[in-house]
């Protein structure tokens, strides 16, 4: 997903990846410290790591998991939900630093914006033809515009518009914040109630009014919306992280409840039908948000202190800095990989499906950074 690199690194197509500008000169006496250079956190780069694997497994599961299915499968697949929540997190956690903001609003836009749109760009173009080679029936121009403006071209393509709103919104942000690192606490807090709450009223509506009524309709200048709680809290997590080890214990016991919650809601028929529906696990459903909050904060919490040698940093780097390239690239790679007939009928032929294409689109994704031109869409 986007990130590239963490602190010393960059993280993602929404993370600051300049180095920060010397200080101005002063005379000796009045002369600041010289900025310490942020040390490398190589917690924020494996939880990347691992989420854009998660996303691989669920792509490659997805047409497999039903609410019969094996309570292991459905503990798993609440798991994997965690994977874009925390791409999110963790680009909310470097974006709102203030240090982002060095250079101003026009340059941290620029910066994040000459990587974003390209991309978006080009893998939108890529994949509306690669919808329209698979697609059952001729798709139209009134198809494509719609998938477009809906951002439903293909599954994963939300995250592109979604990470751009996000991008929009972090300077002010960012000032606000910046008062106090503990604010984003509230503020991340009040969003993600929000988010929850607005997506939420769609499919209660359903089922208790003759007419459902939809607040907010996600698509493509909207998807990032219900997304800010967990970008905000991704802030909180990393400047303001919780110390006390009963928070962490509670953190842990409101996961591991909201996980069961999530596998529950996978399991029981009612959450395929309105009103029930509002609990069908999606990444901001309650269950979903609580779930992953507390997963992410806990990691964070407990990872922020770790470090690592600087081979194991090398390694951590190059791969962390490939996971949006992953992200973008994957679903190419398991379609071509379906065609050949790899064998999809057990849970062994899908653990190496997943297997095979998170390693295929690493290595591809690896191989293109090397190239200037492919490099600026990966």
């Amino acid at each position: 997903m986007p990130p590239e690199g963490a602190e010393a690194t960059r993280t993602g197509p929404d993370a600051d990846d300049v180095p920060s500008p010397a200080p101005p000169a002063a005379t000796p006496s009045t002369a600041p410290p010289a900025p310490r250079r942020r040390e490398y956190a190589p917690i924020l780069d494996v939880i990347r790591i691992a989420a854009i694997i998660a996303v691989v497994a669920v792509h490659v599961i997805a047409d497999h998991v039903s609410s019969d299915s094996p309570l292991a499968v459905l503990l798993l697949r609440a798991l994997l939900a965690v994977a874009v929540p925390a791409f999110v997190m963790i680009s909310g956690a470097l974006n709102l630093d203030p240090a982002a903001m060095r250079d101003g609003t026009g340059a941290f836009l620029g910066r994040r914006l000459r990587r974003l749109v390209p991309a978006t760009i080009v893998w939108t173009a890529v994949y509306v033809l690669l919808s329209m080679q698979i697609a059952p029936e001729p798709l139209s121009g009134e198809d494509i515009a719609k998938g477009l403006l809906e951002a439903s071209t293909f599954p994963h393509l939300y995250f592109l518009p979604l990470i751009i709103g996000l991008t929009v919104i972090t300077p002010p942000l960012v000032d606000h914040l910046a008062v106090d690192p503990r604010r984003a606490w509230g503020v991340g807090a009040v969003a993600a109630v929000w988010g929850v709450a607005v997506v939420a009223v769609g499919p209660l509506t359903a089922g208790l009014m003759a007419e459902p009524v939809t607040p907010l309709q996600l698509g493509a200048l909207t998807f990032f919306l219900p997304y800010a709680g967990y970008y905000v809290l991704g802030r909180a997590a990393w400047a303001a992280a919780p110390g006390r080890r009963g928070v962490r214990v509670a953190l842990a016991v409101v996961g591991a409840l909201m996980t069961a919650a999530t596998v529950l809601a996978y399991a029981a028929p009612w959450t395929e039908q309105p009103p029930g529906a509002a609990l069908l696990p999606t990444y901001v459903a309650p269950t979903v948000v609580g779930m992953s909050l507390c997963w992410v904060i806990l990691l964070l919490a407990v990872g922020r202190s770790w470090r690592v040698g600087e081979r194991a940093q090398r390694w951590l780097r190059e791969l962390g800095n490939a996971t949006f390239g992953v992200f973008l690239l994957h679903f190419v790679v398991l379609l071509l990989l379906r065609e050949t007939g790899l064998p999809q009928d057990s849970a062994g032929g899908l653990l190496l499906l997943a297997v095979i294409v998170a390693v295929a689109s690493f290595a591809l994704v690896l191989l293109g950074r090397r190239v200037p031109v492919v490099r600026e869409i990966l």
